[in-house]
């Protein structure tokens, strides 16, 4: 690799030393509706770079009016999108269709060479699979002389490779973009931007394949943050490098702080749920909006899920949703953390777990004797279904199931739609 290319790849990946980067797209406004991230896109980008964004795609024309925005040692690296196609305007994303067409168009605006006149640090091309053969032929040669152009003037080639088309289905998406993932790298890409394939294991396939950065984009805008939060976030577990999202940072009601959580979860390597309240607290508890409750009991299944190495069923949950009566409001019910099931244990075999602050069993001091059971003033310790042989050899019929907090980040929690269960500081240990 050239020192040029180098220097312009450490700039986009290596900015913090750690090989990843938190990008923003934003290059909508001449493929889709004129929407107001669109229109706003100035002051929008104002906030992201505060946030700590790492680079911005832009399209030719907003890369040549926002250029004093990336000057400076500490500017985010400028990535301009070299080609066009109007598949939003297909009928396939969330646009208003102003001027709809029937079929799909892929074209070149832009050289390598003009792009690094704009200041470019990388620029992003499309390639197609699974629309029709001529299209993906095209895409093909564009892809192929662009990474021709970009290795002659140094700078980094991002393709994206999108499954679009009569020939995508539900059963072969993942398959086709892995497999576009390597066609792109074959032709010459330095890194890709790709579309989630749904699941940490497929996505590290892809990455390994790939082997080169992957940046992972963000689709259309969730209503919940915490969605592409957690889409980054196991982007970056299937070894992905960063992302580059799009409608889901310059759309959310505050751009920036979403560029601080990302970035804190790329650079500084907090869980979804730290960077979502901003702080690292040393214990949690988990707290109730009754009212927010619809007795959907995702986070009763997620309970499960999470122990009891995924069984079926709800009987093994550590809390427990009870339908709404005349109230029309549904009764939520989980450790409240109020101490008094080790206070009652005669044994001592109940404490405080020292790192999480969740209660902890110490199965060598339990004899089963059930005063925890009786005394919970919610209900949710219960008899395990299967007993347990102690380090003395002694066999326990039974010991008692109790919440742990998932180690410091509920699923419970982090599942519930609707807010209904939450977690909160807890200042102490009591």
């Amino acid at each position: 690799m050239g020192s040029g290319l180098q220097s312009r790849m450490d700039r986009l990946f290596n900015r913090h030393g750690d090989g990843r980067a938190v990008c923003v797209a934003a290059d909508h406004g001449y493929m889709s509706d004129v929407t107001t991230n669109v229109v706003n896109l100035r002051t929008i980008l104002d906030q992201v770079i505060r946030g700590g964004v790492d680079g911005v795609l832009l399209s030719p024309g907003q890369a040549v009016r926002l250029a004093p925005q990336f000057q400076g040692r500490d500017g985010p690296a400028m990535i301009v999108r070299a080609d066009w196609m109007n598949m939003p305007r297909l009928g396939t994303s969330n646009v208003a269709n102003a001027v709809p067409q029937r079929l799909l168009v892929h074209q070149k605006v832009i050289t390598a060479a003009q792009a690094l006149e704009l200041g470019a640090t990388a620029i992003t091309i499309y390639l197609f699979l699974g629309y029709n053969d001529s299209i993906e032929a095209a895409g093909i040669d564009i892809c192929a002389c662009f990474a021709a152009e970009c290795r002659q003037v140094g700078l980094p080639c991002i393709m994206e490779p999108l499954a679009y088309g009569g020939q995508v289905t539900g059963a072969n998406i993942v398959e086709i973009l892995t497999l576009g993932a390597r066609m792109c790298v074959e032709l010459g890409a330095d890194a890709l931007k790709i579309p989630y394939t749904g699941d940490v294991k497929s996505f590290r396939r892809l990455v390994e394949m790939a082997d080169v950065p992957v940046l992972v984009l963000g689709g259309a805008r969730s209503e919940y943050e915490r969605d592409a939060l957690e889409l980054f976030n196991e982007g970056l577990e299937a070894g992905g490098s960063g992302c580059l999202m799009g409608r889901n940072v310059t759309k959310s009601p505050n751009p920036g702080r979403m560029i601080e959580q990302l970035c804190d979860i790329a650079h500084n390597g907090l869980s979804v749920d730290i960077a979502l309240r901003t702080e690292e607290w040393d214990f949690i508890r988990l707290k109730a909006h009754p009212a927010n409750c619809t007795g959907c009991d995702l986070c009763v299944t997620a309970c499960v899920a999470s122990h009891d190495r995924g069984l079926y069923g709800t009987h093994l949950a550590r809390l427990s949703i009870t339908p709404a009566s005349q109230s029309g409001i549904h009764k939520v019910m989980f450790c409240t953390l109020c101490k008094k099931c080790i206070d009652t244990c005669p044994t001592d075999a109940l404490r405080w777990h020292t790192q999480t602050g969740a209660v902890e069993l110490l199965v060598d001091n339990c004899t089963a004797c059930g005063d925890c059971v009786d005394v919970c003033p919610t209900g949710v310790i219960f008899h395990s279904a299967s007993g347990i042989h102690t380090s003395t050899g002694e066999y326990l019929d039974w010991y008692p199931i109790i919440c742990d907090l998932c180690a410091g980040e509920p699923e419970c929690a982090r599942v519930c739609p609707t807010g209904a269960i939450f977690i909160a500081e807890r200042v102490e240990l009591t």
